[in-house]
């Protein structure tokens, strides 16, 4: 029913709960961002650092680690 997981090399749940995985660490981003945005002296580095983790997660995920 759903090939994209498969493509990737996940199960679905699998791929669920990767996708869940990024979904909170934007959600988090976006906080962070807004609270950085009201307060500058706070958060100055974590939508970057989010943004790298985010990156290295999908880099060493699935079919991509091999």
């Amino acid at each position: 029913m759903f090939s994209h997981p498969g493509k990737v090399c996940m199960t679905y749940f699998q791929h669920f709960c990767f996708s869940m995985l990024l979904c909170s660490l934007f959600c988090k981003g976006a906080v962070f961002a807004f609270l950085h945005s009201l307060l500058p002296d706070f958060f100055i580095t974590s939508s970057s650092d989010i943004v790298n983790n985010i990156q290295y997660l999908i880099t060493t995920s699935g079919c991509r680690n091999k």
